[in-house]
């Protein structure tokens, strides 16, 4: 709708801009944004210089996606050389008599659509970091609560799930912290979970040491039982803390 009513000759560009730029975060949408919209800037001046040059050479064509791949990754823009190659051979293939008006209008679509993904991000499906910290650490919790359990019968512990569960925790407090203020909640509550990752780190070790135990359950006649108990009692003790706080 906004390329036919700033009568651009095609929306593809546009759509598939605001596609790759949807985001976790509107943090993340607006650096990934950024670097597109600067990385077609690059393929779409390569291509444009070469199709003035020689327009459709196959040779400057393979040399001009190498230098526009080299430039985004010297300028660090992350996510931005696959768009940047794909506009430049738009471009360079181009068989008009003004490439660079062709690839002004490329750039544009491309910034329609990066600024209505990030309205999409922002007005239309605003992220909830705090109800969905608030989702992790419930599950990190029932999955320790049930690994605690299965520490002390001898059943098999899942550690790869507890400590994914923990990784999933550790990034979604990242991308809270990461985003501007305005766009966040309740910084007390994250804050308060984000205190207890360290500890459920150490429950994680605790649950490593008792699945890597050779004999489970361990009677109490046998001479693990007590690196059993210790790692045990050492285990709840720490479940114990994260609950009171």
């Amino acid at each position: 709708v906004v390329s036919y009513w700033m009568m651009l000759d095609t929306p593809f560009f546009a759509v598939a801009a605001t596609v790759i730029s949807m985001g976790k975060s509107i943090d993340i949408s607006i650096r990934g944004g950024k670097n597109r919209v600067l990385g077609t800037v690059i393929g779409a001046a390569i291509g444009a210089a070469f199709a003035m040059a020689l327009p459709g050479n196959a040779g400057l064509c393979g040399i001009g996606v190498i230098l526009t791949l080299y430039l985004c990754h010297m300028l660090k823009l992350n996510g931005a050389a696959p768009l940047a190659c794909l506009i430049f051979t738009i471009v360079v293939l181009y068989r008009g008599t003004d490439p660079w008006f062709y690839a002004g209008q490329r750039c544009l679509e491309v910034l329609i659509g990066v600024a209505i993904a990030l309205l999409v991000n922002i007005i239309v499906m605003p992220p909830n970091y705090v109800a969905r910290i608030k989702r992790t650490y419930t599950d990190l919790r029932s999955l320790v609560e049930e690994s605690i359990d299965f520490a002390s019968t001898g059943d098999p512990i899942d550690v790869l799930a507890v400590n994914n569960a923990i990784r999933t925790l550790s990034i979604a407090v990242e991308h809270y912290i990461g985003e501007t203020k305005f766009f966040r909640g309740n910084d007390e509550e994250v804050f308060q979970i984000s205190c207890k990752i360290s500890t459920y780190r150490q429950i994680l070790h605790e649950l490593i040491s008792i699945d890597e135990l050779e004999e489970r359950p361990v009677p109490k006649e046998s001479p693990l039982y007590p690196v059993f108990s210790y790692h045990l009692e050492r285990l709840t003790d720490l479940y114990d803390t994260c609950k009171e706080t």
